[in-house]
């Protein structure tokens, strides 16, 4: 299967888990009506009608005497009703998306601040991994517990969180930390984590049903009542323990299927079976010599155990039902048949593992001081360069630099591949990200400290032309800090020397960290990026992707909505889309011609393309829209419907994409830029395209 494939596997499973909840639900509720009036009945609630039981009726007409309907069906709705708001208050609660689970598993955010060089070997790891993979770079939580386990969680790529705990990053070392990461990365990409937050959501409406019973047990009252709220109460929280068992069944079944698929995914994305087999075979070591080595608390863990990269807690009855994850030597056995059955004792190897840590993570550690005194005076020496006049800006020009490296057929098998990068591109995205650190060392610091990821995103939309650009430092400068105002100079000027993807390489980097800004923080950045947007009064596709883009990623998150469309449903938010992307590819190329016959021949021109692949592409015919009925408001609207395309339907919609911008037989860095931020903000991440 591809990465649609399995999206759309992900999202039937979880029409079937929303079937096989209702049905037990329902199955759930009837039998705690009927137990509640039951045991009313029984206590005397129905007295009257007692001598019925004498009669020798069949069950259905006893029932019909003893119960009244609407008191069952009262009783009925009471449950549903609490089962239901319980199950919608979680998910309110995970909203947020995966820092939640992080924060509850006492995880400590460490994409702006690694303390030490385990760390930053980590986050390389992670980096790398979101980069090849296309991704944004997910934020990465470090748990102070000394077991080997890591998570993935969240809706979407925008929102997830990667979590490893401090025994995982000392005890492994750096292929095996990136066969666990690869594994994570699968979650992410095969669509368990939305799977994986639903389960919790729904266990947990079941869960409130026993802890109403408990309450009722110890609930306080006349004697006359408290013989019988006891009662209801135990009867309450018997059921609700038998609705949690069952529940906890399906939850253990659709994990272990998936920690199969990760296993092999991981296998897949690092071509390698020695990294995630020798992690598990660590975890197995640390079993041996202890009976858990895991720090957490059971009633902290049970409610994610699922999401964990090994078995969170310990089974000694029903063990193969109720375990999350398969047993240990079958992981292993299916990743190496020829495992002779030895597990690896993490402490024997701790020296090995020890210098796992590469020399260029050491160095980060070690010469963190020197680099903060150069990135000083590296700072000062630009910004008396351009402390003269705005006016000697340079004119940016990376946007105008054609691609030759790749072709249309590159991106579109980019596209049939998205989701499962090769051992090839996640070696590329390394290589290039470790020559990006090592060429650009202040200034990949720079982006990852909160403050100057903003400038970063300040200084990637300002403009080519210069008076354009003039009125956007005028705009910074009296909106800003003086102190930001000089950091974003600075990373402009850098900005000029780079190759023309890695800027966005960059911003991959700086996205977790702007996800750490307060809401009041990123309301006024949306509003200093709108500013710097609309000085020029005209729309420009690839500021407009960028801005979505760090507001799909960074915006407060609300309750996901669980509904996915087709291309025929959302027509008109797809033919605007195309559009823009047409009249971008004739229109926008002649900034400066003010020539309004010119303007209509072109505007007929890409009307013409539009036209050519819509009926390449689709069975269907879509509206024309011309540039002057487009609006930034408009596009985000269109953008966030598409986002909700069935995930087969999805390629098919950037494959379009593609068509159209490639229309000239030129692929600029501008349009791949435009092109990757489209796939990111639909949540279908292209393998990474880099440019050697």
């Amino acid at each position: 299967m591809n990465f649609y494939e399995h999206q759309d596997l992900a999202r039937k499973q979880t029409k079937r888990l929303l079937i096989i909840f209702a049905i037990a639900l329902i199955g759930l509720i009837i039998l705690t009506a009927y137990v509640v009036a039951g045991v009313g009945y029984i206590l005397g609630l129905h007295n009257a009608r007692f001598e019925t039981y004498q009669t020798g009726q069949s069950i259905w007409s006893i029932s019909s005497q003893v119960f009244d309907w609407q008191y069952l069906g009262l009783i009925a709705l009471g449950v549903l009703s609490v089962v239901f708001m319980a199950s919608l208050f979680r998910m309110m609660q995970l909203s947020a998306g995966g820092k939640v689970i992080a924060e509850q598993l006492g995880g400590r955010l460490i994409n702006a601040n690694p303390r030490d060089a385990f760390e930053r070997k980590l986050l390389n790891v992670v980096e790398e991994m979101a980069i090849a993979s296309g991704t944004s770079v997910p934020s990465v939580y470090v748990m102070d517990e000394m077991g080997i386990n890591a998570f993935a969680a969240g809706f979407q790529s925008a929102d997830a969180v990667i979590g490893v705990t401090r025994g995982a990053i000392e005890c492994l070392d750096r292929e095996e930390l990136q066969g666990v990461i690869a594994h994570e990365f699968s979650h992410i990409l095969n669509g368990d984590m939305r799977l994986n937050l639903r389960l919790i959501g729904m266990i947990y409406g079941i869960i409130v049903i026993a802890n109403t019973g408990r309450y009722l047990m110890y609930a306080r009252g006349s004697n006359r009542d408290r013989g019988k709220t006891v009662s209801i109460g135990i009867a309450l929280m018997l059921l609700g323990y038998l609705g949690i068992f069952f529940g906890n069944l399906i939850k253990a079944a659709i994990s272990r299927q998936r920690e199969f698929l990760a296993d092999a995914s991981a296998v897949q994305y690092t071509r390698s079976n020695a990294g995630i087999g020798g992690a598990l075979k660590k975890i197995g070591g640390l079993s041996s010599i202890s009976s858990s080595r895991q720090d957490w608390k059971a009633e902290d863990v049970n409610e994610f155990s699922h999401m964990l990269f090994s078995q969170g807690l310990h089974f000694n009855f029903f063990n193969s039902w109720m375990a999350t994850h398969p047993p240990l030597s079958e992981r292993i056995k299916r990743i190496d048949p020829s495992w002779d059955g030895g597990f690896i004792v993490p402490n024997e190897n701790s020296s090995a593992s020890k210098n796992a840590v590469t020399d260029e993570e050491r160095a980060f550690q070690a010469n963190a001081n020197a680099r903060a005194l150069a990135g000083v005076a590296g700072l000062a020496a630009s910004a008396s360069a351009i402390s003269s006049s705005t006016s000697s800006l340079s004119t940016k020009n990376a946007g105008a630099l054609n691609i030759t490296d790749l072709s249309v057929d590159d991106l579109v098998n980019a596209i049939d591949h998205s989701g499962d990068p090769s051992d090839k591109t996640i070696e590329q995205a390394s290589n290039e990200l470790k020559s990006l650190k090592a060429e650009f060392e202040i200034l990949c610091e720079k982006i990852h400290e909160p403050y100057n990821a903003r400038g970063l995103v300040f200084a990637m939309l300002l403009d080519t032309n210069s008076s354009v650009r003039q009125q956007q430092w005028a705009s910074i400068e009296a909106n800003q800090s003086p102190e930001l105002l000089k950091q974003t100079r600075f990373i402009y000027f850098q900005l000029d020397l780079l190759q023309p993807t890695q800027p966005m390489m960059l911003l991959n980097l700086a996205l977790p960290i702007l996800k750490a800004l307060s809401e009041a923080q990123f309301k006024a950045l949306k509003v200093q990026l709108l500013a710097l947007i609309k000085i020029d009064k005209k729309i420009e596709l690839r500021e407009w992707a960028l801005y979505h883009l760090v507001d799909h990623h960074c915006r407060p998150k609300k309750l996901n909505q669980f509904r996915n469309v087709d291309l025929k449903s959302c027509k008109p938010a797809v033919a605007r889309l195309l559009s823009a992307l047409a009249n971008i590819a004739f229109v926008s190329r002649s900034d400066d011609n003010d020539d309004v016959d010119s303007v209509d021949v072109e505007s007929e021109a890409a009307k013409k393309i539009f036209e050519s692949v819509i009926a390449s592409e689709f069975d269907f015919l879509l509206r024309w829209y011309p540039s002057k009925e487009l609006t930034t408001e408009l596009l985000n609207q269109s953008l966030e419907q598409v986002r909700h395309l069935k995930p087969l339907q999805k390629p098919q919609l950037l494959k379009a994409c593609v068509k159209i911008i490639q229309h000239d037989g030129i692929i600029e860095a501008s349009e791949l830029e435009l092109i990757s931020c489209i796939a990111q903000a639909i949540d279908c991440p292209l393998p990474y395209m880099g440019v050697g």
